[in-house]
């Protein structure tokens, strides 16, 4: 599986692109700008959207994305989903740009759910509160997407009104475990190569 790293414009978050040469379908993580995206994906269509959380940084790109690509599924938590309406939640009112998700096709995940990305690829959901009520992260047998919930190097940062000291720690301590065998996709700043302990 071949994965393509897109530094947004928006607090230089990151959105991946999850492909497979055999197969006429990509997968995307977070979404920012759009315009790097259609240039890479080229004549693919957009299978699914896997959100790490439901900050603006992170998604202010989904109503395009759904616009083209009205079948992909947007996969978020509970509470992601509220903040896909909510630009109290998605903290956009302080962006300048009020953002409130013009879509319907939203699943749910919980802790544990999968997510056949490939014949050969299976995609599980992690719920890891803290940095914000509605974060997720999502991994593979060789890779995971820590969204905020983890930057190696940064601390996590729970200064937000949905964010939650404790929750953070052991969201933390959970990612930490899945990462020592995965290549780290964080939100922001570059992809971190296993490290074996």
């Amino acid at each position: 599986m071949k994965i393509i790293r897109i530094q947004n414009s928006v607090l230089n978050s990151n959105s991946f692109i999850l492909s497979d040469e055999t197969y006429p379908y990509c997968w995307l993580v977070d979404v920012g700008d759009i315009e790097p995206i259609w240039k890479a994906i080229g004549n693919r269509q957009m299978k699914g959207l896997f959100l790490t959380h439901t900050h603006y940084d992170h998604i202010y790109g989904i109503n395009k994305l759904v616009e083209y690509f009205p079948e992909c599924v947007v996969y978020t938590s509970l509470h992601g989903k509220d903040g896909l309406f909510s630009d109290k939640l998605n903290l956009s009112r302080y962006h300048e740009d009020s953002f409130q998700f013009q879509g319907t096709n939203i699943e749910v995940l919980k802790d544990g759910d999968e997510i056949q990305l490939y014949p050969n690829v299976v995609m599980k959901a992690m719920y890891t509160p803290g940095h914000d009520w509605s974060c997720m992260s999502y991994y593979t047998d060789k890779l995971i997407f820590t969204g905020d919930s983890y930057i190696p190097n940064v601390k996590v940062v729970t200064s937000f009104p949905k964010s939650n000291k404790s929750e953070a720690k052991i969201s933390l301590g959970r990612l930490l475990e899945l990462c020592k065998n995965r290549d780290i996709y964080p939100g922001h700043n570059e992809m971190v190569k296993c490290v074996k302990y």
